[in-house]
């Protein structure tokens, strides 16, 4: 998704993530801990997401005090997604933990100050702008795939 204010990416987020629990509420609880991609079943798919969330939504605050969204570097994803997969919910937990975190998230993203929205001067995303499109729209919208191809395979 291009550049957009705060409005505009908060809508979009919104629209983003009602679609996305739609297509996880339409799998029946029992099939949560079925494999979607690679060794993750929807349940790890929820719990990374959810994870991310967590994590992320401090960086709103970061941005607003003139530091990097990023506490860490993610360098090693996949020692950091081991260590969400390991504390999983299953089913209605699962999605319950992925709401909760997801409303952090955009409780914090709309507590960021608008300055840190939208594009600059040279068309590239601003900071909050950036975090929470590349969290809600981008990183989730890979998820969504998965699942959909699981889905779609007879998932």
């Amino acid at each position: 998704m291009a550049a957009a204010d705060k409005d505009s990416a908060i809508t979009a987020a919104e629209e983003a993530y009602v679609s996305f629990r739609d297509l996880v509420l339409s799998t029946p609880w029992d099939r949560f801990a079925e494999t979607v991609a690679g060794t993750w079943d929807l349940d790890s798919e929820l719990a990374h997401l959810a994870g991310w969330y967590r994590e992320l939504a401090p960086g709103f605050a970061r941005v607003a005090a003139g530091q990097s969204a990023y506490a860490e570097d993610y360098a090693d994803a996949d020692a950091w997604n081991a260590r969400i997969d390991a504390a999983k919910q299953h089913a209605e937990a699962a999605l319950d933990d992925f709401d909760m975190a997801f409303h952090e998230f955009y409780a914090a993203a709309k507590a960021c100050p608008e300055e840190y929205w939208g594009q600059d001067s040279a068309g590239a995303r601003r900071p909050a702008t950036d975090l929470f499109l590349g969290l809600t729209i981008e990183h989730q919208a890979e998820h969504r795939l998965a699942i959909e191809g699981w889905l779609a395979g007879g998932g």
